[in-house]
């Protein structure tokens, strides 16, 4: 006796797997069915929903616009402030692709320069003693990773404070 039961317990599990089986079919054909109609009506409907998408993100940058030009000042107002005065400030967009620097020269008028790649008329605002700095940063550095000597350093850090 006490194998049948055993035996029925093992049959009823077998059928119920079985139908848990069939019933996961079931679930997924009706899944793809969905998703094929789904993307038919995604494909057939997808230039309006190209274009409520663009609508959207217009609308989007437009109340951005309206709300930075109603909160924020214009440039020459802020670099009047005396936290700019006396001091370049570069912007760099993309990456540093394109690039300005903006300053306030002695009478604190704003003016705009175009990147040193740009060929243009008018030069970068930069003090002098910021250029002959960087040039000896930049020798510092060379020296420091051991690719120019001591006395290359000093010959060429004179003839840079030299002029």
């Amino acid at each position: 006796m006490n194998f049948k039961d055993k035996d029925k317990d093992g049959l009823f599990r077998s059928i119920f797997i079985a139908y848990f089986i069939l019933l996961l079919h079931v679930v997924l054909l009706a899944g793809i069915g969905l998703t094929i109609i789904l993307f038919n009506g995604v494909y057939h409907y997808l230039p309006w929903i190209m274009g409520c998408i663009g609508i959207l993100v217009l609308s989007i940058a437009w109340v951005f616009y309206k709300r930075i030009r109603k909160h924020s000042s214009e440039i020459k107002d802020v670099l009047s402030m005396p936290q700019f005065q006396d001091k370049n400030v570069e912007v760099r967009l993309l990456g540093g692709l394109a690039s300005f620097k903006i300053s306030a020269n002695k009478n604190h008028q704003i003016r705009i320069g175009r990147h040193a790649s740009s060929h243009s008329n008018s030069p970068l605002i930069e003090n002098s003693s910021n250029e002959t700095e960087q040039k000896i940063l930049e020798l510092a550095a060379l020296f420091e990773k051991d690719l120019i000597t001591k006395d290359e350093f000093i010959k060429a850090k004179q003839n840079i404070l030299q002029g």
